[in-house]
């Protein structure tokens, strides 16, 4: 669901990531969820059949907190001025083994948040238990989460252009096409950073791929077998569903981190 909000990863390095959320009035809350694939990320909904996300840890707002494992080896972390702003420090290998969709720290993390809010924690009698499903971990699903994030890995940022590969299952959406928004149960992907050169390809033979290269654009149609490059007016976002089949595909883009 695009309308909840994603965080910003403020730093990562090996063993070491920061998320930051901006404070919305209506939020109190924020539940992390990880899988290791686009896939699983998304879940076993409208014919993608993936896993599912697993949960690992809840940010209360307006709080900035360091995980234990961060603080007992004394790298120094930063008490910035963090007023408006809900932040988290952990190590991602900590939770490494969780389940087998939690990746390592070596590979690309695909995030997905939940919140609690003023009248669903009201409802439930408490922030924790306003989550969907209640106290951590709670359960979740295509309609109750934002859209993938993906966490770049700690060797992201080496280059100015570093790619990034992307293989998973179209989403068969009914009331999905070509000239007009996707639905709100499309695959949503918002990728580390802009994007400056982009393929596409439709893996299947026989069904067209539905995308788009930003929230709220209307839909192109790509034809079975078929590729698309596209080199300039591309976001961070990539939109991506199909209606009466589930076509696979695969997207290769290069990013600008902003070093020189």
């Amino acid at each position: 669901m695009s309308g909840i909000p994603i965080p910003r990863v403020l730093d990562r390095s090996e063993r070491f990531a920061t998320l930051q959320f901006i404070n919305e009035e209506d939020i109190l809350g924020y539940r992390i969820r990880v899988a290791n694939s686009l896939d699983n990320a998304y879940g076993p909904a409208n014919g993608v059949g993936g896993v599912g996300t697993t949960a690992l840890f809840d940010m209360l707002r307006g709080r900035a907190t360091i995980a234990k494992e961060i603080r007992q080896k004394g790298l120094g972390v930063s008490g910035d001025i963090t007023r408006g702003q809900t932040r988290h420090t952990f190590d991602p290998n900590s939770y490494f083994g969780d389940s087998p969709e939690v990746p390592p720290d070596s590979d690309l993390w695909f995030l997905r948040v939940q919140v609690s809010t003023v009248t669903s924690a009201a409802i439930a009698g408490s922030v924790p238990a306003g989550f969907p499903g209640g106290v951590f971990p709670g359960t979740a699903d295509q309609t109750n989460q934002s859209r993938i994030v993906i966490m770049r890995n700690p060797n992201y940022q080496l280059v100015p252009r570093p790619a990034l590969t992307l293989y998973g299952t179209a989403p068969d959406l009914a009331t999905a096409q070509p000239g007009l928004p996707a639905p709100p149960e499309a695959m949503e992907i918002s990728v580390p950073a802009f994007a400056d050169g982009m393929t596409v390809i439709n893996h299947d033979g026989a069904d067209p791929l539905l995308w788009a290269p930003g929230e709220n654009l209307p839909l192109m149609r790509l034809d079975p077998g078929a590729r698309i490059s596209v080199t300039t007016g591309m976001g961070d976002t990539l939109v991506v569903c199909a209606s009466g089949a589930n076509p696979t595909f695969s997207i290769f883009t290069s990013t600008v981190t902003g070093l020189r």
